[in-house]
């Protein structure tokens, strides 16, 4: 995704993940990474996972040790379901392709159940 400057900070990234709109900026050096209306720093002690829970339902963890973990559940659209199960190879590239997630879990150095 291209970047984009706003107010003193730099979009990263900016995706859906179901119907929450997720955006990872970064100003002074610093990542932030917002949820709808929720946000949290990235940094070293930051942990996130990706998790898939069936073919169409995910789940994103954020766990950070001054807070309680926040776990935020997404569905990815119809549409993406009936190409996969067509598809006999399917792997971690095409995974990518259809769930944006993965790209949001793996820009902010997390982990996932494809690793």
């Amino acid at each position: 995704m291209a970047r984009v400057c706003r107010a003193g900070s730099e979009v990263v990234w900016a995706g859906r993940l179901g119907r929450l709109l997720a955006v990872v900026r970064e100003a002074d050096g610093e990542r932030t990474l917002y949820l709808d209306d929720w946000s949290t720093v990235v940094d070293e002690r930051t942990g996130i996972h990706h998790e898939e829970l069936g073919p169409l339902r995910r789940r994103l963890t954020v766990r950070r040790p001054d807070r309680q973990p926040v776990v935020f559940r997404y569905r990815l659209p119809w549409s993406v379901l009936v190409p996969r199960f067509l598809d006999v190879a399917h792997d971690r590239w095409a995974a990518e392709a259809d769930d944006p997630g993965l790209l949001l879990v793996e820009l902010l150095g997390g982990t996932d159940d494809w690793k």
